[in-house]
């Protein structure tokens, strides 16, 4: 028996719910895909390119023996270097010269920081006292006047205080992007989804007329709400400091002033980093309570579950709304004082502005941690009252009423489309291509790989596109001798060459689009399409036949003759119309984007081997051919995903078991052959969905 009498006090509940395994699951994967996440998915751009961890280590510490003025001088001088040597001369690509290239980019900006920062500081002191000289802000009790002297003495609080080099990227791609903070976020809607199970199971008026089953045990669950939280928090955010520590080398710099970062160079109080992980834990655990708060709060007053779930989407919009007050707004303590702030923390925390709340500045990094604690026994308040108010049985309101009535009239047209209204209705399927919808529209392009001549490349593949004859290798050759632009010749030498090396009938064909879809898995870009893809669909398919086993019809469904066929027959239409719209978003964005990137199809009646790929192959059917061939046959596979998935659905009782069983079989395999895992490709259909590797 346990002896600890908080514990034995609401161990019950707490492994109903910290212990049940969906929670267990949720939190094991998230945490896989936060790694996988941060691992192989960090965001890489032209402007921001992913610096390796292990040449930014060596770099920092060969230039750990100069002053930060010759460290600066060192990583200036390369990157002149490196560029003279690319774009003046004859470049052939380098990837251990090009890696240096753009960390010493990055250092470049951090020993600019280190040797500026006091000269911001000073900068700070200075333009206070100027513009007090101005009229706007010289009058002493105005919002302007006490502004410049708020400003002024918070930062003063950091002069003398050290900053040293380091290992910057250590702390800052920790916030390269938003999977953990959305992480645990779907985490505490779990557990608040947990918290009303017993209505589902029709437990509430038993709970509600127990004697200890209304504020005692709301009180209890505000407790697991809590450790929930800071589990979350803990584990998803702590795995992330981690292996950013790892990957950049700067675990053993938590001493150093945060402010060394130039990331926080507006952050006017002092603290070493250690610190900053442990109070920015504090905050994000106790944000993401306070948000698991609300979001309890709605669901435990209204006792719809959907109308709850629509409230709830119509606070976010408001809060998200919010966000774009401008802050010299009198409305822009809303700003601070909202949602997703806590679920943002870091662009509050590094930006410096002073609020007037009630005829006091406070900065809104201050407010947001002022109001928190106010803010979480404000709700905990509520979520209390509720439990001892809110009876399960009730005359329903007229919003419900209204409900019902627009229910009843659309009841024939479920009723012609039951299993349609099942998947993407009753089991939420229609959010899951509402998020697949917001997903794709963040692809990218495919990337392809980068020759120097491309844009030249292409101007004379454009030139002369079209079926090859003598005349136009004629006409080539006569361009090529009055050409006096060493990158214009070089351009056309390449496009020269490679016609006359083509079959007879081949095309000079705009290759940019082709290469692009066509790009042997450049930078993981087809695996992770195709991971996204079988994502959706598995996650959208996985209750498509336990939801009858679920609700006890399968003993009835078996002894009609429309229950053994028709019903087969309908849900199998439903996975090929379902598998065809999540085919259709991915491929469709994909094949979009690189119309955008790369300029439109072109030659689609040339022969495929025209282009360099496919020329050993022979293949001699039309490129628009091959690329509906290529796409069709992906469309093939995410039917087989689908009927795996519906063999699967159909082994399992229960949804939340289908769904675990599904995601286990079909997406944990599919995941590890995403990050180059040999055994996962031969376990899993991404290989096959990716398509390219297979033909290369």
């Amino acid at each position: 028996m346990c002896t600890w009498p908080i514990w034995g006090w609401i161990d019950v509940e707490a492994k109903r719910v910290l212990g049940s395994r969906l929670f267990l699951a949720v939190l094991a994967g998230l945490l896989v895909l936060n790694c996988f996440f941060f691992l192989y998915q960090r965001p890489d751009t032209w402007e921001e390119p992913l610096v390796d961890g292990d040449v930014y280590h060596e770099r920092l510490e060969a230039l750990s023996d100069k002053s930060w003025e010759e460290a600066l001088a060192w990583c200036v001088q390369y990157q002149e270097d490196a560029s003279k040597a690319m774009f003046e001369e004859k470049w052939d690509f380098d990837s251990e010269a090009e890696e240096i290239r753009i960390a010493a980019g990055v250092l470049q900006k951090q020993y600019e920081h280190l040797l500026g920062y006091q000269d911001y500081l000073d900068g700070v002191q200075r333009y206070a006292k100027l513009l007090q000289s101005v009229s706007l802000f010289s009058q002493p009790g105005t919002f302007a006047y006490e502004n410049t002297v708020k400003t002024a003495r918070d930062f003063a609080r950091m002069d003398g205080v050290e900053v040293t080099s380091g290992h910057d990227l250590a702390v800052t791609e920790f916030f390269a992007d938003k999977w953990t903070d959305y992480s645990i976020l779907i985490l505490i809607c779990v557990v608040c989804g947990l918290f009303v199970a017993e209505r589902k199971e029709g437990l509430w008026p038993m709970v509600h007329a127990a004697s200890g089953g209304r504020w005692r045990f709301a009180l209890r669950r505000t407790l697991i709400l809590l450790a929930a939280a800071w589990i979350s928090t803990g584990i998803l955010v702590g795995a992330r400091v981690l292996l950013c520590g790892m990957e950049y080398h700067g675990l053993g710099e938590w001493g150093r002033t945060l402010q060394s970062i130039p990331m926080f160079h507006n952050v006017p109080i002092p603290m070493t980093i250690g610190q900053f992980w442990l109070f920015y834990i504090t905050v994000k655990a106790m944000g993401a309570f306070m948000i698991g708060l609300v979001l309890w709060m709605m669901l435990s007053a209204i006792s719809n579950i959907g109308l709850a779930l629509c409230a709830a989407g119509l606070v976010l919009g408001v809060e998200f709304a919010c966000m774009a007050i401008p802050s010299s707004s009198m409305f822009a303590p809303a700003r601070y004082v909202n949602i997703f702030s806590y679920v943002d923390f870091t662009a509050v925390f590094t930006r410096y502005l002073n609020i007037s709340v009630f005829g006091t500045l406070v900065a809104g990094s201050d407010l947001v941690l002022v109001i928190l604690p106010f803010l979480c026994a404000v709700f905990i308040g509520w979520n209390l009252l509720i439990a001892q108010c809110k009876r399960p049985i009730t005359r329903m309101n007229r919003l419900l009423k209204w409900l019902d009535w627009i229910a009843k009239k659309l009841s024939p047209y479920f009723a012609r489309g039951g299993e349609i209204c099942k998947l993407l209705i009753k089991r939420r399927g229609i959010l899951l291509l509402i998020l697949l919808v917001l997903v794709v529209q963040r692809f990218e392009a495919p990337p392809r790989a980068y020759v120097a001549w491309d844009p030249f490349i292409q101007f004379y593949q454009e030139k002369y596109a079209g079926p090859i004859t003598m005349e136009k290798l004629a006409l080539m050759e006569e361009d090529l001798a009055t050409c006096m632009d060493m990158y214009n010749r070089e351009g056309l030498q390449i496009v020269l060459d490679d016609a006359k090396s083509a079959p007879e009938g081949a095309w000079i064909v705009p290759s940019e689009p082709y290469d692009a879809i066509w790009s042997n898995n450049e930078e993981n870009h087809h695996r992770n399409t195709a991971l996204i893809a079988m994502l959706f669909l598995v996650l959208i398919l996985a209750p498509i036949a336990a939801q009858e086993r679920q609700n006890g019809m399968t003993v009835l469904l078996r002894s009609t003759s429309g229950g053994r066929k028709r019903l087969m027959l309908r849900k199998q239409l439903l996975l090929v119309a379902l598998a065809a719209v999540v085919w259709a978003l991915v491929y469709g964005t994909e094949l979009h984007r690189t119309i955008e990137e790369y300029g439109a199809f072109s030659c689609l009646r040339a022969p495929a081997y025209s282009m360099t790929l496919f020329r050993d192959m022979g293949l001699s059917a039309p490129l628009g051919l091959t690329i509906g061939v290529y796409y069709g046959a992906k469309l093939l596979i995410m039917v087989a995903i689908g009927e795996v998935c519906y063999y699967l659905s159909s082994c399992c009782t229960k949804n939340r078991d289908a769904m675990l069983l599904c995601g286990g079989v079909l997406l944990i395999p599919a995941a590890l052959a995403a990050i180059g895992s040999g055994i996962g490709e031969y376990l899993s259909f991404l290989l096959p969905l990716g398509g390219i590797e297979l033909i290369l």
